[in-house]
């Protein structure tokens, strides 16, 4: 598409909702849906209408963002016009104007008898040749109460598979992909723990949709816990909470590869564009419980690159390693850190001086992360975040690099952003 349509479509949206903008910013605009039924919820008809939930500003039916750490409620698409005189069927359609380009926005949404939805956008104009652009982003609010329970069928060779393990991860979107096509904003008030379940006689494994959030996107992996001949069973698909239907088939395929093994199912690190601030930590989460191979500890290294500091002189640094210090059993600059049920490592670094939000263009690389199956004892199943560099623990094993599934088998991210 030339830039004379993108203009062209650009200027015909704004035509559409009615309204000015202020410059270098935008306007997000979309329709609330019923999650359970996908009928459209209007919060801004006339009271005599029934399906009307409220329009003034008392009601607790709205829509609403925070911007420039005020609260902004929605309006109504072309008040005054649309569904007026134009005739134009736009009920039910909000608009939030005048988002300065680059800001992430939190969004919020609410009505009686619905959960609430919190939800965020960053606002971008990327190529459009206009001043002010508009993006289009669906709500859905579910019923409270609402909930889909999944049951995963387990199979191989078209034979259920018993004992096998279902790890359901959320899978935070990696972009703003928001289309006028049906796609909605996901929710953010997703908690990061995997949810877990294992497969019966039958190769039934069972999800409570209690402990999903409605309208969320999860990544679910099955892996059996043992190889078979040497080979690995596993399978993925994804799922939206209380969206996609609640009987879910999946097949376990056999790879002849290690990497299969072990790998990182997502990461906090994998939008390379998220800042992580001042304490950033990288989080990985794996389809089967790991942990820091016994020696590796000296092997672990954080280094920081400022890009573009402040004038005032003072950045921040990681603690240096000292010389003498690579064989006291412990990093001078990482801290790492296994969750209980083995599934997500966490790292950070040890800040000699801490960095500030006006050193911007900072990243904290990781190297010489070694981890392994929870239990394993075979050195090809050893994995690394970073490479092993010169680690005596390892030395004469043949190390691969942890593999990402979420970006397509690429090796792990090791690099945070903090500012």
């Amino acid at each position: 598409m030339n830039k004379l349509t993108q203009k062209f479509l650009a200027v015909s949206l704004l035509a559409l909702a009615g309204c000015e903008g202020e410059a270098n910013s935008g306007r997000l605009v979309g329709f609330i849906v019923d999650g359970q039924t996908g009928q459209r919820l209007n919060f801004f008809k006339a009271e005599s209408d029934k399906n009307n939930l409220g329009d003034d500003g008392d009601s607790q039916s709205q829509v609403y963002a925070i911007i420039d750490g005020e609260f902004r409620r929605a309006e109504p698409c072309g008040r005054g016009d649309l569904n007026g005189k134009n005739g134009i069927e736009a009920d039910g359609c909000f608009q939030i104007k005048d988002i300065p380009e680059g800001m992430t926005v939190p969004v919020f949404a609410q009505a009686p008898g619905y959960e609430r939805f919190i939800g965020e956008y960053t606002y971008a104009l990327m190529d459009l040749d206009v001043e002010h652009a508009q993006k289009v982003a669906n709500i859905r609010l579910f019923p409270k109460g609402f909930a889909v329970d999944y049951r995963f069928n387990v199979s191989f060779n078209n034979q259920p598979v018993p004992n096998a393990q279902v790890i359901c991860q959320y899978m935070p979107t990696t972009g703003n992909t928001l289309q006028v096509s049906g796609t909605f904003m996901d929710p953010v008030n997703t908690g990061t723990a995997a949810i877990t379940a294992t497969s019966n006689a039958d190769g039934v494994a069972s999800i409570p949709g209690a402990q999903l959030v409605n309208g969320a996107t999860y990544r679910c992996e099955a892996v059996l816990s043992q190889s078979m001949d040497g080979v690995t069973l596993s399978g993925q698909g994804n799922i939206t909470a209380g969206v996609t239907q609640s009987e879910q088939r999946m097949s376990l395929s056999t790879s002849g590869s290690t990497d299969t093994l072990l790998y990182a199912v997502r990461s906090n690190a994998d939008d390379t564009t998220k800042l992580m601030g001042a304490d950033g930590k990288l989080m990985v989460t794996f389809n089967r419980p790991v942990e820091i191979v016994a020696g590796t500890a000296d092997c672990q290294y954080a280094t920081a690159a400022i890009y573009y500091p402040d004038s005032d002189g003072v950045t921040g640094a990681i603690y240096p390693t000292p010389a003498g210090s690579t064989t006291n059993g412990v990093s001078e600059s990482v801290t790492a850190e296994v969750s209980a049920d083995g599934l997500t490592l966490t790292l950070g670094f040890k800040a000699e001086r801490p960095f500030e939000a006006d050193d911007r263009g900072t990243y904290v690389s990781f190297s010489g992360i070694i981890v392994r199956p929870r239990g394993s004892m075979s050195s090809s199943d050893i994995r690394a975040i970073g490479g092993v560099g010169a680690c005596p623990a390892v030395a004469g094993y043949s190390v691969g690099d942890v593999a990402n599934l979420r970006t397509g088998g690429f090796d792990q991210n090791n690099t945070i952003q903090l500012f």
